[in-house]
């Protein structure tokens, strides 16, 4: 987001203030209490000054002053209590909304066509949200209860000694002048931080993701010195943020400052006699010290929308980068359970292509697997055989053409969970190997899991674990070879009791003993299912039914069994 593009800062202002919804009821019981606290601290103040002229007086404090005072404090207290728990409420929702409607987008999902890039993903998801629900959770609040502060702050000093309200007023003048050169700073420190941050993000996760490489051709060094510049940078936009947040702090306690030190002259010198204003009501100790008490007060609110400007840059900053990533899902892409009906999928005339893309990656492709058969899908690396699948398995949507599950109650629209998918890599969750499996179907009973480890392949593994199916998993736990990892990525397939199995490279990184393991586990746990599977091995391919070729964009039929 930049300022040549207002078109641009006004749409993303207007998203921004509707990102507050989910936390709406929240914020607007916190702004309450905020007026309360106000309400509450000015009882406390007043008591305390009639407590003092009671003193001065030489006079025991009544009980309605002493109440005030006690009374107020804890009613005050009690208030900024609440205020402080309804915006961590607030702040939660909108977090938890916006990290949920991220991942919803993160996800594959129909009307995504490229894969977002790491770094920005995981920077949006992880601090740019929380930009966002802090701005909200700090600002929403005061925005609306400071007027009503303010105002009740001004009324009471009016009426104690108009004078001093007269200061408050004099000294707020310049008061917006200064939040707007706040608001310059802070947006421009937001966009370097912001950008600081992301570049960090995508060195550390390219970095991890190439440490055996960079390793491997001894680029560590080089590395390393990318990432301290990279740390540099973030460390010199975050200090500049915090200068200029410095600076615009100064300029408004030179204010605040002023403003108490005209008062308390005032008070001052009228107390001592050397100043009398006619109109204004005669100064006692009461009236000068309330004016005096409440005077940081009137100030308080506008220090704390001054501090939101900051926090306000940040989180516009951050918008352009979620709302990349925030990708509607298609009608009919929402999550569905699996269903056992083994389908006959239907693939007509369907291409796409990848927005940066030159040439279509899949062109006019028109194929059928048929149902409870085994379709193998082969080709050189980059060919389109993972696309192929992601439109069999609805996690894409086509750019041209259609793709139908045909069932025995009628044709539908791949719909995405609605398959079972086995990819090159099984991840394994913290937990036991049972809480693993059941990822497929989490409320499955013992004896489903038991079923599904069977038919896996993985009861003599199972049965020789110390704790059997709680065997814990993890660095604390049992650890499991590629081939047994795979296993519990074909337990929980076969646990969801899809009808249809969409397997990309289920045996890559195998070897021989442990590919010819896999391919028996696989045949067995899908036996009356459809079943594609994108592969490079011979093995694997020779034991399919069917045995497709891409290449060009275009599918063709290599070999087709009589077996079923």
């Amino acid at each position: 987001m930049t300022t040549d593009q207002p078109g641009a800062t006004v749409e993303a202002r207007r998203w921004l203030a509707a990102a507050a919804s989910p936390g709406r009821r929240s914020l607007l019981s916190a702004a309450g209490c905020q007026a309360l606290e106000t309400t509450f601290t000015v009882v406390q103040w007043t008591g305390l000054a009639w407590v003092a002229q009671y003193v001065l007086d030489g006079a025991l404090p009544s009980w309605q002053s002493a109440g005030a005072l006690f009374g107020g404090g804890l009613l005050a207290a009690g208030a900024a209590w609440n205020t402080a728990r309804f915006q961590a409420a607030g702040r939660r929702r909108i977090a938890h909304v916006l990290r949920w409607r991220l991942v919803a987008g993160l996800l594959p999902a129909g009307r995504r066509h490229a894969e977002p890039d790491a770094a920005t993903a995981a920077v949006a998801t992880v601090e740019l949200t929380d930009d966002i629900a802090d701005f909200h959770a700090q600002s929403f609040p005061q925005r609306l209860s400071a007027p009503v502060s303010i105002a009740l702050i001004l009324v009471v000093t009016t009426l104690v000694e108009w004078p001093a309200a007269v200061i408050l007023l004099l000294a707020s003048l310049l008061i917006p002048l200064n939040m707007r050169l706040v608001g310059l700073f802070a947006k421009e420190g937001a966009d370097a931080q912001a950008a600081a941050g992301a570049r960090l993000a995508a060195v550390v996760l390219d970095s991890f993701r190439g440490l055996p490489t960079l390793r491997n051709i001894g680029a560590l060094e080089r590395r390393r010195a990318e990432l301290a510049r990279a740390g540099g940078d973030l460390n010199a936009t975050t200090i500049a943020v915090v200068r200029r947040a410095s600076l615009s702090g100064a300029v408004m306690d030179v204010v605040i400052t002023f403003s108490i030190a005209a008062n308390a002259t005032y008070v001052g010198l009228s107390l001592l006699g050397y100043v009398r204003i006619g109109a204004a009501p005669g100064m006692t100790l009461f009236r000068g010290l309330l004016a005096l008490l409440i005077c940081p007060m009137y100030f308080q609110p506008m220090r704390a929308m001054a501090a939101a400007f900051h926090s306000r840059e940040r989180a516009l900053a951050a918008v352009p980068a979620v709302r990349r990533l925030l990708v509607e899902p298609a009608s009919n892409s929402e999550r569905v359970p699996p269903s056992g009906d083994r389908p006959t999928v239907v693939v007509d005339n369907v291409s796409l292509r990848f927005p940066a893309a030159d040439e279509p990656t899949l062109n006019g492709v028109n194929l059928t697997v048929h149902a409870g058969r085994w379709t193998a899908v082969a080709g050189p690396s980059g060919a389109g055989k993972t696309t192929l699948l992601s439109l069999i398995a609805g996690v894409r949507e086509p750019s041209g053409g259609s793709v139908r599950w045909l069932t025995p109650t009628g044709a539908s629209a791949p719909r995405l969970g609605g398959c079972a998918w086995i990819g090159q890599q099984t991840v394994l969750l913290p937990g036991s190997i049972g809480d693993n499996i059941r990822i497929g179907r989490p409320d499955a009973g013992r004896a489903d899991v038991e079923r599904a480890v069977a038919a896996a392949g993985l009861a003599e593994l199972v049965e020789g674990l110390p704790r059997g199916l709680d065997t814990p998993l993890g660095e604390d736990g049992w650890g499991l070879s590629t081939g047994e990892a795979r296993r519990i990525a074909i337990a929980r397939a076969f646990l969801s009791d899809a009808g249809l199995w969409v397997l990309d490279e289920p045996t890559a990184h195998l070897d021989a003993d442990a590919e010819a393991q896999i391919i028996v586990a696989l045949r067995n746990a899908t036996r009356g299912r459809t079943v594609v599977v994108a592969t490079h091995s011979t093995a694997l391919a020779g034991s399919a039914d069917i045995l497709l070729g891409v290449a060009d964009g275009a599918v063709h039929t290599v070999r087709e069994a009589t077996r079923v």
